[in-house]
């Protein structure tokens, strides 16, 4: 049964959306990451800010601040 070019349509929607999330997680746990490893305990301030951000630019950006940081201080 070939499938309506409709479902399709919608199919590959969900596909990129999956995708997308899924970067978003990886790069948001990445940020954690780094954040432990450089500064050990992080302050719920800093980790709600983060659930706050959904799109993945604006973690990448979050991400090169927190490389760029010398203390916790920069970040918040």
């Amino acid at each position: 049964m070939q499938e309506s070019p409709f479902y399709q349509r919608v199919m590959q929607r969900g596909i990129e959306q999956g995708i997308e999330q899924g970067a978003t997680r990886a790069t948001r746990e990445a940020v954690l990451k780094l954040l432990r490893h450089r500064f050990g305990e992080v302050p719920e301030s800093i980790t709600s800010h983060m659930t706050e951000l959904r799109h993945i630019s604006q973690l990448e950006a979050f991400f090169e601040k927190v490389m760029n940081a010398e203390t916790l201080d920069d970040i918040q």
